[in-house]
């Protein structure tokens, strides 16, 4: 496990060693430590926006020790066309992302929701909003995910239409019907972690995702897709 003050000193190491400045978007749980929502993580999260920047990013792990390795993230029936690389070192993990977090693209409206921004060296870290860390939340199947949810939601007071609105913005721009999963998320979030979710907005994700569902039975690339998980 990593605490903020490690993950803030393992930034300072790529800052450090970086020749030009380079900007990059920390979610999950890194995310949630530096808005104060937990105190330790698994590993340390970033997306970067631009190839060079990714591939720099790994060049610099592996240089402080880090060893790569490549695993497959599949949610449901959705596979991500470009798969995060992980990083383990002695103590901790990185994993890094470029552009999407398995079935979420960056959006520029994610972007602009960025809550705050730290510099170390030469990189720039942006830390994602509340809304939209339970947004990547909702693409895992993991327990530990849910237990994130249920923070952020007790923590901040979290606004629903953000989060109702980029998932039908991620559907559209996407391949997944990610409706669906928010709906499943938020539904375990209220049900078994007794999570204080207003009725209204579980059934108004309910309804999005049944109107997606039948949308996207009616093209042929989603057809699939919607069969299954229906």
């Amino acid at each position: 496990m990593v605490t903020l003050d490690e993950q803030i000193n393992l930034l300072k190491t790529i800052g450090a060693d970086l020749e030009r400045k380079i900007e990059a978007l920390v979610i999950g749980g890194s995310a949630m430590m530096f808005l104060g929502a937990k105190t330790e993580t698994k590993d340390i999260d970033l997306v970067l926006m631009r190839e060079e920047d990714f591939l720099l990013i790994k060049k610099i792990l592996k240089k402080n020790g880090f060893t790569e390795k490549r695993l497959r993230i599949i949610r449901g029936d959705y596979e991500p066309k470009i798969n995060p690389t992980f990083l383990e070192g002695m103590n901790t993990r990185f994993d890094l992302f470029f552009k999407e977090v398995v079935c979420i693209k960056i959006t520029e409206s994610i972007l602009e929701r960025v809550k705050e921004v730290h510099q170390f060296g030469k990189l720039v870290v942006k830390v994602l909003s509340p809304e939209d860390i339970i947004l990547m939340k909702c693409t895992t199947e993991r327990t530990g995910d849910r237990d994130d949810g249920k923070s952020l939601v007790e923590k901040f007071k979290i606004n629903w239409d953000i989060i109702l609105e980029e998932s039908l913005r991620q559907t559209k721009i996407g391949d997944s019907v990610f409706p669906v999963f928010l709906y499943d998320f938020l539904v375990e979030l209220k049900e078994d972690l007794k999570v204080d979710i207003p009725k209204d907005v579980i059934l108004k994700i309910m309804k999005i995702a049944e109107e997606e569902i039948i949308k996207a039975k009616k093209q042929p690339f989603r057809k699939a897709l919607a069969e299954k998980i229906v």
